[in-house]
């Protein structure tokens, strides 16, 4: 059996979407983190490791693509800058 950690779509299962993905129970964060996401059982997604570029994802198929670094690190970046500050704690 392959982990996820293999970087291939794969089809979501009951228990992974029940899993507690960064610690939210019951499913609560198994989300794509492109685009928010929320998956159910028969959806595809995959685990994109950041290779010291930015954290680990998880994409969607929709999301996924020969980019999905970049636009995930764009993303990141965008949100560091000054057009979240509503975010931000100081």
């Amino acid at each position: 059996m392959s982990s996820f950690t293999d970087e291939k779509p794969r089809v979501a299962t009951e228990k992974e979407v029940k899993a507690p993905w960064g610690g939210g129970a019951n499913g609560k964060w198994f989300r794509c983190y492109l685009c928010g996401y929320k998956f159910k059982v028969g959806d595809m997604w995959r685990w994109v490791f950041g290779k010291g570029k930015c954290v680990n994802f998880i994409t969607c198929e929709a999301c996924d693509g020969d980019d999905v670094m970049e636009r995930w690190i764009a993303l990141g970046k965008e949100y560091h800058s000054d057009k979240f500050w509503w975010f931000k704690k100081d």
